[in-house]
């Protein structure tokens, strides 16, 4: 049974919640961070700044001087901590479209148990990175994004919390509106407990590194402390659950260098030997369904189409078409054995209609790429197949969202 447990967040004071969350700091570019250390003295980015400038000094005493910042933003009441409760939250954007969460904590061990899925390989170094800052700061700053199949039980409950005003409602630096509800009502949290635990197994949707992480603090944690009885804070990882029926999962497609020494004749020949080709002119196409494949080549789009022989096998792959493209066109046409690591593909962020597509195009125009293709939204559904077969997608298959503000919540592994 899946173990979600409620926590003490530590969060921004009300009136400071616009100044002090931030967003992750793999968003900034360098001058925006150097813009907002300079100008907003309670950025949570000022709590981390020991670790973003990168100074000589080891990284066991920069992280020591984060954990410094954040025990002083406590004293100074920028950071104020909770009482032990389930929070609601949900990001609405400038379209007035909502997407709601839970926040709560769950369990490293069910992680390790396989009950928290997931779909993607992780970097070791990068876990193990992020792993040694969590043992010397002692604390989470950022929620691992986790998601579960639609369930009305779960919304109702949800919704009679946002029925009542938020604890913290502001417009983030990402220009979106945040709401946050404090659930410490003792029934609507058994409610919601038992809800959430009894569902088969959460997947994780966005942030596979924070969790294997945690699962390697939570290792670390034990050595140190032998008699531990499980239910010390360094047994959990802050998550927030996401119902897959609000979940945006994005485009992610690719472009490639060359044609492996194949002129466009031959390419185009030995595709239609795998793919249908519909060649549309200079008519910019977006691929309109699953197993639908956009390519521009040589000024002209594409359609590829996914013959039916090639359709759902082998099970889970056989789904993705980021997996099917690979099978029978990178890695037989187009000689690339290893996505991961061969420079002659490049990835590129879509945005689930044209504009994608025309990024792409203008750089293959420029002359940087020869070829593109893009590839329609993977489905909640094939997610959640890939992980309970045991497989991992291709790399940067999906782009989901939302994206979550730091120090919204905090997750204090000492308290």
């Amino acid at each position: 049974m899946i173990n979600f447990r409620p926590f003490r967040a530590v969060r921004p004071a009300k009136q400071k919640a616009t100044t002090v969350t931030s967003r992750n700091i793999d968003y900034y570019n360098e001058e925006e961070m150097e813009k907002e250390l300079a100008t907003n003295d309670e950025s949570f980015l000022q709590v981390l700044e020991p670790n973003i400038r990168h100074s000589e000094e080891s990284p066991d005493n920069r992280f020591k001087k984060v954990r410094n910042n954040f025990e002083r933003f406590l004293a100074e009441e920028i950071l104020m901590r909770d009482n032990k409760s389930y929070y609601i939250y949900e990001q609405q954007d400038a379209q007035g479209n909502i997407v709601p969460g839970i926040l709560g904590t769950v369990s490293t061990d069910d992680f390790n148990k396989g009950l928290i899925k997931k779909h993607e390989n992780t970097l070791e170094e990068r876990e193990k990175r992020f792993a040694e800052f969590l043992k010397v700061t002692h604390f989470q700053s950022d929620p691992v994004m986790l998601t579960f199949p639609e369930n009305q039980n779960i919304e109702l409950i949800m919704s009679m919390t946002t029925r009542n005003t938020p604890t913290l409602e502001f417009k983030g630096n990402d220009n979106k509106i945040h709401r946050l509800w404090q659930v410490k009502d003792r029934l609507v949290m058994k409610q919601l407990k038992t809800a959430i635990e009894k569902l088969p197994a959460l997947y994780i949707a966005d942030g596979h590194h924070r969790m294997g992480s945690s699962s390697l603090y939570t290792s670390a944690m034990r050595k140190e402390e032998p008699d531990f009885f499980g239910g010390e804070a360094f047994n959990y990882a802050m998550a927030i659950l996401i119902p897959g029926n609000h979940l945006n999962i994005y485009d992610y497609n690719r472009m490639v260098t060359d044609l492996n020494g194949m002129t466009t004749e031959d390419f185009l020949a030995a595709v239609d030997k795998v793919f249908t080709i519909v060649e549309k002119g200079e008519n910019p196409y977006f691929p309109s369904h699953k197993h639908h494949i956009s390519m521009y080549l040589d000024g002209k789009f594409y359609g590829l189409y996914v013959n039916q022989n090639l359709r759902g096998i082998p099970k889970g792959y056989g789904e993705l078409d980021t997996w099917l493209w690979e099978e029978h066109i990178l890695k037989p046409l187009l000689g690339v054995k290893n996505i991961r690591v061969d420079a002659r593909v490049a990835f590129q962020k879509g945005t689930g209609d044209l504009r994608g597509i025309m990024d792409m195009k203008e750089k293959v125009d420029s002359g940087k790429f020869k070829v593109a293709f893009g590839f329609y939204p993977i489905a909640i559904s094939d997610l959640i197949l890939i992980a309970d077969e045991g497989l991992t997608m291709p790399p940067k298959s999906t782009y989901i969202e939302p994206k979550f503000l730091s120090a919204l919540t905090i997750l204090d592994l000492m308290d």
